[in-house]
């Protein structure tokens, strides 16, 4: 690259090349559009038996968007996405770098990082010789853990990992690497109601596959199974080599029977066994001070990633740190769970406050169809078998 272009155009031309690399990647691609129409039909089926367990029908599916009514009111959802949030506030809870400097401010624990690009590079270098062991991600165009990749301790890993990045965003991040626990609360209206802990994807050996092999065995029983166990492919990508390096083995490598091999840090690409229900788990420092956070910031409909060692601990470094603020949170996440007893109903709840409450409502006369702004009332949540705990300021 000439060196006398400017950083923010040599910016652009890296990341237009690593994102045609990943438009070449044909493989890929089929992959993705096959886990779409997967993904697709479980929505379709999902948002059925929600409207019909609220007595709400639905009324229309076209385009990807499915219109859901009750009582002369309609909703609209696509896929785990419903009428909540605006566009603007959407965009800017999907900004990492924006919302990591919006949490900063309100006190929050968040992970050390640092903004760069393939341009600023030396800045991500010198953060990697601070902290020895980091993760790489974009800082937004993406969502399910595209791009990000974990377990980087070498100039060279972070170079390739921020390549790899480059496809999504020209803007990157890099955090240090914390250990702990991955959860989610999910709040509504920023009252608490559900709570799930996510842990990494896994396969068990039969003394025979190579762990190659037993991923695309499982990916195979993801594809085929009736009962759907999860909408993403598990992939041996550069997160799982990092992974898997730092614990000695390789991709063909030979698991003896029963063993369990976590295949990669990540959690996006789990199964419903990696899924489980912690509502009755969670502190109430917790809860409450990530309530705050969403009053706050005036996210309606909220899913609060954190990391952490002890779920039942403070709300504080190093116990504790917050990755995201999810404003389209993955609603599968809170049904494809390994104990379904546990289990609340988020969407119903969700959906079921749209309606009552008209916001995002479309109301449809004879003379006009109008559009009422979001109400701020929510139904006690302990009609829903939710935890009565009010979440304080």
């Amino acid at each position: 690259m000439p060196q006398f272009l400017p950083p923010n155009l040599k910016s652009r031309i890296y990341a237009a090349w690593y994102r045609l690399q990943f438009f070449l990647d044909f493989k890929s691609i089929a992959r993705i559009l096959r886990y779409r129409k997967i993904r697709r039909s479980y929505y379709d089926a999902f948002w059925r038996e929600v409207a019909l367990n609220i007595g709400a029908e639905v009324k229309d599916s076209s385009f990807g968007f499915t219109k859901i009514s009750k009582d002369g009111r309609s909703t609209f959802v696509r896929d785990y996405e419903m009428m909540f949030d605006s566009h603007l506030m959407l965009d800017l809870m999907g900004n990492k770098i924006l919302t990591y400097r919006l949490l900063t401010e309100l006190g929050a624990p968040v992970i050390p990082h640092a903004r760069f690009s393939m341009s600023t590079f030396d800045a991500a270098e010198q953060f990697l010789q601070q902290h020895h062991l980091v993760v790489v991600k974009p800082s937004s165009g993406t969502g399910g853990g595209r791009g990000v990749i974990t377990g980087i301790n070498t100039a060279k890993q972070l170079k390739s990992a921020a390549r790899l990045a480059s496809r999504f965003d020209s803007d990157l991040l890099v955090e240090q690497q914390v250990e702990g626990h991955s959860f989610r609360l999910l709040f509504l209206d920023g009252e608490f109601i559900d709570a799930i802990r996510r842990d990494p994807p896994v396969v068990i050996g039969d003394g025979n596959l190579t762990v190659r092999q037993l991923v695309e065995a499982e990916n195979h029983r993801r594809e085929s199974d009736m009962q759907t166990r999860a909408l993403s492919p598990l992939v041996i990508d550069r997160d799982a080599r990092n992974w898997m390096k730092s614990k000695g083995i390789k991709p063909s490598y030979v698991p003896e029977a029963n063993e369990i091999i976590q295949v990669k840090r990540a959690t996006n690409e789990n199964d419903s066994s990696g899924n489980v229900n912690v509502t009755a788990e969670v502190s109430e420092e917790i809860v409450r001070e990530c309530a705050s956070l969403v009053r706050k910031i005036g996210v309606k409909f909220a899913g609060v990633d954190l990391i952490c060692d002890d779920f039942s601990g403070p709300f504080s470094s190093p116990n504790c740190f917050v990755g995201e603020i999810n404003t389209t949170p993955g609603l599968h996440h809170h049904y494809l769970i390994a104990n379904p007893e546990a289990g609340n109903p988020v969407a119903e709840t969700a959906l079921r406050y749209l309606i009552e409450n008209q916001a995002g409502i479309l109301r449809s006369g004879k003379k006009k169809m109008q559009v009422n702004a979001p109400a701020m009332h929510l139904e006690k949540p302990e009609k829903h078998g939710l935890p009565t705990e009010k979440a304080g300021t």
